[in-house]
């Protein structure tokens, strides 16, 4: 697939996911950077000390997110605020879970289509 990496500007992506460790937390916010989405994506081994250190992420491509984790692009219009916790089973992606409702929920709930 053919990504037009101008139309989605930069995530910001733990350098552990990029190591092939599996994503945990996704969550945007309105960035004071015009070339960042908002997105912030982790890997299930960061905890707070390597999350303070901004030496442990790097601003990467939607093509480069899409190789990682497809499922972002259908994310990628979600609100500033979404904030999500990756579901696993048996170390396949399963679905998500809204922090902020403290429930599941789908892809169109994320993005309320």
């Amino acid at each position: 697939m053919k990504i037009d990496n101008s139309l989605y500007g930069g995530f910001i992506v733990s350098k552990n996911v990029l190591d092939g460790i599996p994503i945990r937390y996704s969550y945007r916010e309105k960035s004071p950077i015009k070339e960042l989405n908002g997105w912030t994506i982790m890997s299930e081994k960061d905890d707070d000390e390597y999350a303070n250190n901004p030496n442990n992420f790097l601003i990467v491509t939607a093509e480069t997110l899409f190789i990682i984790a497809p499922v972002m692009l259908e994310l990628f219009d979600a609100p500033y605020g979404t904030d999500l916790f990756w579901k696993y089973e048996k170390g396949v992606h399963i679905g998500f879970y809204d922090l902020k409702e403290n429930q599941d929920v789908t892809i169109e709930n994320i993005v309320k289509i």
